[in-house]
């Protein structure tokens, strides 16, 4: 008999009551969450969540008083363990790249589907980088100009490795991106480990981001 995975220890901190009543009904033990507590603002969530240091902390954007980045900035210095998720109602593109140079390890929209939701926050908890669909077309366009398609060479990084990072450039998940390899998902797991160690990165996102960047540095040399 297959051991079940531990409850994902997860804490979130959001002012909206009708998100906060849908988060305490989705983050149940039957779908294999431990939900520590939900708090209204970063003031009342600092000092509990700096205690009980959950796995994964989902971070409502514009909160009052301090914003949820502001909190990030303040918890991800004490708690280097924690994926922090940050939630928002919309897309604006300076709040996203603020929150992931911050150390976000992913971002969310509240209207996102449910399923896509929880999604996300197992993927956190095993290292990944979750973004809803839109939010990861902004970050692309974004970039969109001056991305060289996979052809300029970022020193450090194998040919194999920097496929893998385009199509996460390109929005594809880590299981789509093996499809498209022709490799396995663990082996794919497998390149992340090591490029989250050459970047120095904390998760897909951030080692996405910090390749185009160093794509672009590569390009503007060439």
């Amino acid at each position: 008999m297959t051991a079940q995975r531990p409850a994902i220890r997860v804490a979130c901190v959001e002012d909206d009551p009708l998100f906060q009543v849908l988060l305490k009904k989705l983050l149940v033990p039957e779908r294999g969450f431990d939900l520590l507590g939900v708090f209204k603002n970063a003031e009342q969530a600092m000092s509990p969540l700096l205690d009980a240091k959950p796995e994964v902390v989902l971070l409502d954007v514009g909160l009052p008083g301090w914003t949820g980045i502001d909190c990030l900035c303040v918890l991800g210095v004490n708690m280097p363990t924690t994926a922090f998720v940050m939630l928002t109602g919309e897309n604006a593109p300076q709040q996203v790249f603020a929150a992931l140079k911050a150390g976000a390890c992913g971002y969310l929209l509240k209207t996102a589907p449910t399923e896509h939701l929880l999604d996300g926050v197992r993927a956190a908890s095993s290292g990944g980088g979750p973004l809803s669909p839109e939010i990861s077309r902004m970050v692309i366009s974004s970039f969109h100009e001056k991305i060289t398609t996979g052809k300029v060479r970022v020193p450090g990084i194998t040919p194999r490795e920097a496929e893998l990072l385009n199509l996460f450039v390109q929005g594809m998940s880590a299981k789509e991106a093996a499809f498209e390899m022709k490799i396995s998902y663990e082996t794919v797991r497998d390149y992340l480990k090591t490029i989250y160690q050459k970047l120095n990165a904390r998760s897909r996102t951030e080692a996405v981001l910090k390749f185009i960047q160093l794509q672009q540095k590569a390009a503007a040399l060439n």
